[in-house]
């Protein structure tokens, strides 16, 4: 079944997907963002009538969650003559799936972010993007103190992100890779990462 709506984000943004087909190639995004991978799968989950696009960026035990509001805001979008009606209802939709996600990092919800992505992240989904550390490398960010982890933890990112889409379980694989990935070289992660180090050792 498809949506008989054009929906906000699928009418307004052509998205050239790459990474399991859920990396938009702007720089400027990120999972709180209207453009950034979670929207991504969000906007292929709306155009195939597919809930396992978006399944995985959630954890198992939140997926009904997710499932009843997917299923709610898209028969709303179904049923209605109106644009307006539709679009906040993806809208709706797009918000909690971000909410969710960022529950199941540990991290508070604070609204869909329009802010340019972190360099930091930029060059981490840039290597992605290359299958190659060189992005992260020429932005300084790969030392000697991190790079055995973070080559690591790249290989199990290359190695998980070309899974099925209804494939869930490959899917969250993936995700929970990438989110480790990304989060290595962001400043408040790894300021975090610091701080519960030294406390530890303490």
């Amino acid at each position: 079944m498809k949506l008989t709506k054009k929906t906000l984000f699928a009418a307004s943004t052509v998205l050239t997907l790459g990474v399991g087909l859920l990396f938009p190639t702007s720089a400027q995004a990120h999972c709180d963002t209207p453009d950034g991978p979670v929207a991504a799968a969000l906007t292929l989950a709306l155009e195939e009538y597919n809930f396992n696009y978006i399944a995985n960026w959630v954890l198992e035990e939140d997926e009904a969650e997710l499932l009843e509001v997917f299923n709610l805001s898209t028969s709303v979008m179904d049923a209605s003559e109106s644009e307006d009606a539709s679009h906040l209802a993806e809208r709706y939709l797009l918000e909690n799936l971000v909410r969710i996600h960022r529950a199941g990092e540990g991290a508070p919800y604070t609204g869909i972010s329009h802010e340019p992505i972190a360099k930091e992240v930029a060059a981490a989904d840039a290597s992605i993007e290359a299958g190659s550390l060189a992005p992260l490398e020429e932005a300084g960010l790969i030392t000697e103190g991190n790079r055995a982890h973070a080559e690591e933890v790249f290989e199990k990112v290359l190695a998980t992100k070309d899974y099925d889409p209804n494939d869930v379980a490959a899917g969250r694989e993936f995700v929970e890779n990438y989110v480790t990935f990304t989060h290595l070289f962001e400043v408040e992660h790894a300021e975090h990462h610091e701080a519960h180090e030294e406390d530890a050792h303490e």
